[in-house]
C-alpha cells in the first residue's frame, strides 16, 4: 500500500468519525449545528501570489481564516463596475479591511469605509447566545491606521463609533459591497436596515460568522433576510452568508 493511499484512507476515516458526531444546538437557540467537512479540495488562494503576499502581511490582524479572506478578496474584485463604495463594519485590527481595500485599489472611484467602535461588540441582546458586549476590544484606530500604511493603502477612511448611529453621515449614499462582521443580531440588523436602500444593483453583502456556534444571532438575521425581494442568497459552508442584489 502506497503512502498516498494510506493518507487518503486515514483522511476518510477521520472525516467519517467527525461526521458521526450527532447534531447539537445552543440551549438558547433552535438552530441546529453539525460538523461540516466538505470533500472538495480546490485551493485557489494557493495559486494567487498577490493574495498570498497580502495575507502574510495581515494574517495577525484578523480572526477570519484564509478561506473566507480569499472569498472577500475575490468578491471585492468583482464589484468594480457596481456603483458605490465598499463598507466594512466590524474591523477589529484591520486585516479584512486591508484585503477589501487592496482588492479594489485599481478602481479609482471606490473608497473603502472601515467602521468600528474600537471598544468591542455593541448591541448584544436576547437573540445572541455568547456575546454580552465589549468582546474584541483589543484593538485601536491606530493599529488599523498603521496596518493600512504598512500595506500602502490610501483608499480607506476609518470611522470610529457605532455604525450607523454615529458615523453614517460620512458614507456616501451608494454601496457596492458590505462586509458585516459585528457578531450580534441587533447591530447587524441596524447595519442592514441602513444599507438595503443604498445597495446598487449588483452589490454584494457578506456576513461573517454565519452558522458559527455562539453566533446564532447573526445566523438568525441572515435567515430572515433570505426572502427579501431583490436579493439572492448563498451559504458558504465555511461561515459566510452572501447576498447579491439583482433588482430594485
Amino acid at each position: 500500500m502506497t503512502d498516498n493511499i494510506r493518507t487518503h484512507e486515514a483522511i476518510v476515516a477521520a472525516y467519517n468519525t467527525l461526521r458521526a458526531q450527532p447534531p447539537w444546538q445552543h440551549d438558547r437557540s433552535a438552530i441546529l449545528h453539525h460538523r461540516v467537512l466538505p470533500f472538495a479540495t480546490y485551493a485557489p488562494w494557493l495559486m494567487d501570489p498577490d493574495f498570498l503576499k497580502l495575507y502574510e502581511q495581515i494574517k495577525n490582524h484578523t480572526l477570519v481564516d484564509i478561506y473566507r479572506c480569499h472569498e472577500l478578496w475575490s468578491l471585492a474584485k468583482q464589484v468594480g463596475d457596481v456603483e458605490g463604495d465598499v463598507l466594512e463594519v466590524g474591523v477589529w485590527r484591520g486585516g479584512t479591511g486591508a484585503i477589501l481595500a487592496s482588492a479594489v485599489r485599481d478602481f479609482p472611484d471606490k473608497q473603502v469605509f472601515l467602521a468600528d467602535t474600537f471598544k468591542g461588540v455593541v448591541k448584544a441582546g436576547q437573540q445572541d447566545t455568547r456575546y454580552t458586549g465589549g468582546e474584541h476590544s483589543d484593538t485601536s484606530r491606530d493599529i488599523v491606521s498603521d496596518l493600512m500604511e504598512t500595506v500602502s493603502l490610501g483608499n480607506t477612511t476609518l470611522l470610529q463609533g457605532i455604525f450607523p448611529d454615529d458615523t453614517q453621515h460620512i458614507v456616501p449614499s451608494k454601496i457596492a459591497m458590505l462586509h458585516c462582521d459585528v457578531d450580534v443580531y441587533s447591530s447587524s440588523k441596524d447595519i442592514v436596515d441602513w444599507c438595503l436602500p443604498r445597495l446598487s444593483v449588483g452589490a454584494i453583502m457578506v456576513f461573517d460568522d454565519y452558522g458559527f456556534f455562539g453566533c446564532e444571532g447573526v445566523t438568525k438575521l441572515c435567515n430572515e433576510l433570505r426572502n427579501t425581494r431583490g436579493l439572492r442568497f448563498m451559504h458558504n459552508l465555511n461561515g459566510h452568508a452572501v447576498f447579491v442584489k439583482f433588482a430594485n
